[in-house]
């Protein structure tokens, strides 16, 4: 029990510091707490709309690709004054829509006819074998029936003879089609193709063909010399589906409603159905545009986006704050308790005697309490005392202690005028105020402290320090900074990805559009058309490589990529690379010279692959050697290993860039200032596919206008016959039982 004291000895001293500690406290605890939170948000948000712009995106660009499929049947129709069903069911078969577009229901041609033409076409079509019936059949002043349709599965063929201008939702859209001469996607229907019970929304997309091959420049001559309509009908669920499965956002809902109005009489497709009762975190509405179409996109997050949020730890961190400030709180009214009896002890010996005692008991149970560092010390920077904590802090021990530690041997020289300072503010109001600051540990490591003090009652040059050291809350700040340096780094490799990709998609097709503008806008002699030819089949070939790399770089990225493997003679793979890239080297007069030694052995390998390598570091050498230039191939064997080398006499490469040159995306130029073709894939090809040979490859340059030399070395199957089918089945484990090529 505590003594009982003379009214006149119980005066408040300086009961304000518990509460300045705890508010002090409560604050720094707030303020975590926010800033946890507002992180945690601002992190769930980016992922949220992270998900909601890539399914856009993929919406947008499956159906532009769609599109460009109707376009391109629009060009058989205008490369043929006869189109029969035979020749459209070969097109379409050689698109391999089931395999290559999935979602797609088929791709149809309507006829335009009037009502004399009508029996003219049901015959004609019945000697192609169509047995046509048009449907619906009251009579009118033109028909738009439906006469091929493919692939001619069970439900297309429920589609053939029907007349979509009879239906006002199809007309709108092949009305606006024909006046435009564009693509043009209808609302929403229930399409003919729906012959079972569950029956999903649908839209068509149509693209309009004009007779003679023209290219009518007004409305009303759109009219007259509208053909027909080459379109495709699409089922909402099968198409969506097929472009974003459940499985890849898992964690976000979407909707897509025909129009601009959400209602449920215009909704296309939902991705769960199941999600009608969740109350989502984020929601987002936003619109695309399908062939003149507007579709709004409704984006709802799932109940499974909250579990991976980092969230659920801000009642944690708020509530194991506040019992911080409460434990701080305790001991500091503790400590000021204890001084206000030992200064009241001065009148009463006896009962300053059992105040004495109270106050250093609890002293002492707060020091050793080890919760934070505590250090008493007089004012001129010598430490009287510390506990455990402190000591462990800054790696000191007791013997340390003893020797005469001092607060300005754990201090920088840049702190030591906040020390200073904290001491003036002791000396004249008792206390200083918290204040950051870093230690020198015995070992000479720098930890960041928190840092407070206050002198101890009944005494002038005393005074008690509380230590808390910051060292993880500073790591976290260092770690969410880094955090946010790496996302703008991945955004501006991302943007830099894009333009790349775009630009290099959009050259060859621009090209090619333009020649096939030219050959059906003019007549051109043989040798021009020719010449045309040639450019189209070249820049197709281009864009056929540009998608190959792609591919073959998700493959390798997925593990999905399988090597047949069985000896390869290496001499053979070179000279067939060298056979495909010479007309490219021709072009340029660039000499390729070989130089091949006659033990070169046998290599384990995928000879295509092998091939794809060599390819590669030859149209690299090629591409960036100048007109005149020579390309040298040389085959070696080198102790256990053949030896690839390829040199050229090109720009060569900046020491800066050599490091990076193996590196996904990566050019010595950035997208924008770049002058030569290339998505940066095939080096990162080569060398992906050289490592899973159990090989090597380095690119050597003396620098800009030097040439580059790249040495690829395949170890000799000679000596690989034991370790063969071990490389064999950890080759099968990492991908599937296919080859992708």
């Amino acid at each position: 029990m505590e003594p009982d004291l003379p009214s006149n000895l119980h005066q408040p001293r300086r009961t304000w510091i518990p509460y300045f500690v705890l508010v002090v406290t409560l604050l720094l605890t707030g303020m975590a707490t926010y800033y946890v939170a507002l992180t945690a948000r601002t992190k769930d948000q980016l992922r949220f709309d992270n998900a909601v712009e890539r399914t856009k995106d993929d919406i947008q660009n499956r159906l532009d690709t769609y599109i460009s499929l109707l376009r391109s049947g629009s060009g058989l129709f205008a490369a043929s004054d006869a189109v029969t069903r035979a020749d459209f069911r070969a097109y379409v078969n050689q698109l391999q829509l089931r395999d290559r577009y999935p979602g797609i229901q088929g791709i149809g041609f309507s006829v335009r006819v009037s009502a004399a033409q009508k029996d003219a076409l049901i015959a004609e079509l019945r000697q192609q074998g169509v047995q046509l019936t048009i449907r619906p059949e009251y009579e009118r002043s033109e028909y738009h029936s439906i006469i091929y349709l493919e692939p001619l599965d069970r439900r297309n063929q429920a589609a053939i003879g029907f007349d979509m201008f009879t239906e006002k939702v199809r007309r709108a859209a092949m009305e606006r089609a024909r006046d435009t001469g564009n693509a043009a996607a209808s609302g929403k229907v229930t399409l003919v193709q729906e012959i079972d019970r569950h029956k999903q929304a649908g839209f068509l997309i149509y693209f309009p063909v004009y007779r003679n091959n023209s290219n009518p420049k007004t409305v009303a001559q759109r009219q007259d010399a509208l053909l027909g309509f080459v379109y495709s009908p699409f089922r909402a669920d099968d198409l969506l589906h097929g472009i974003v499965s459940k499985d890849k956002y898992s964690y976000v809902d979407f909707a897509v409603y025909d129009g601009t109005a959400i209602a449920p009489q215009n909704l296309l497709h939902r991705s769960h159905p199941d999600n009608t009762n969740n109350q989502p975190r984020f929601t987002k509405t936003t619109t695309i545009d399908i062939a003149g179409r507007t579709w709004s996109l409704v984006f709802t997050t799932r109940p499974e986006f909250a579990s991976a949020s980092e969230a659920g730890s801000v009642p944690y961190i708020f509530f194991g704050g506040v019992a911080i400030s409460l434990v701080l709180f305790g001991l500091t009214r503790s400590q000021a308790r204890a001084k206000t009896i030992a200064q009241n002890a001065v009148a009463q010996m006896h009962e300053s005697q059992a105040a004495l005692r109270t106050s250093e008991s609890r002293f002492r149970c707060l020091v050793a309490a080890d919760i934070i560092g505590i250090i008493t010390a007089d004012l001129d920077g010598k430490i009287l005392e510390a506990n455990n904590a402190f000591l462990r802090m800054v790696g000191y021990d007791k013997d340390d202690l003893k020797a005469g530690l001092r607060w300005d041997d754990l201090t920088p020289a840049e702190y030591q005028h906040l020390d200073q300072v904290a001491s003036q503010e002791i000396r004249t109001s008792g206390a200083c105020r918290l204040f950051e600051k870093e230690y020198i540990r015995k070992d000479g490591q720098r930890i960041p402290v928190l840092l407070g003090g206050a002198i101890i009652e009944g005494s002038q040059d005393t005074c008690i320090a509380f230590v808390l050291d910051l060292t993880e809350r500073k790591q976290l700040e260092v770690a969410l900074r880094r955090q946010a340096e790496e996302l703008t780094e991945a955004n501006r490799l991302k943007d830099d990805f894009l333009a790349v990709v775009s630009h290099e998609l959009r050259t060859p097709l621009n090209a090619m559009l333009g020649w096939v503008q030219l050959l059906r806008s003019r007549q051109f002699d043989e040798a021009k058309t020719a010449k045309a030819l040639e450019v189209i089949e070249r820049n197709a070939k281009i864009q056929t490589q540009l998608v190959e790399d792609l591919l073959d770089t998700s493959r390798l990225m997925r593990g999905q990529l399988h090597l047949q493997m069985r000896p390869v003679d290496v001499a053979r793979v070179i000279e067939a690379a060298i056979n495909t890239v010479q007309p490219a080297a021709a072009t340029k007069e660039i000499q390729i010279k070989t130089t091949t030694s006659e033990d070169v052995g046998l290599v384990w390998g995928d000879s295509d692959r092998l091939q794809q390598i060599v390819w590669n570091l030859l149209s690299n050498a090629v591409k960036f050697t100048p007109e005149g230039g020579q390309v040298e191939v040389k085959l070696n064997c080198v102790d256990r290993y053949i030896e690839i080398q390829v040199s050229d006499t090109g720009i060569g490469i900046s020491p800066e860039f050599l490091p990076h040159v193996f590196d996904r995306f990566r050019q010595a130029e950035r997208a924008t200032t770049r002058s030569s073709s290339g998505l940066g894939l095939g080096l990162a090809i080569v060398r992906q596919l050289v490592e899973l040979h159990g090989g090597t490859v380095e690119a050597q340059s003396a620098g800009f206008g030097r040439g580059a030399t790249f040495i690829v070395k395949l170890p000799l199957w000679n000596i690989q016959n034991v370790a063969t089918e071990d490389l064999m089945s950890r080759s099968q484990t990492r991908s599937p039982k296919r080859i992708i090529r």
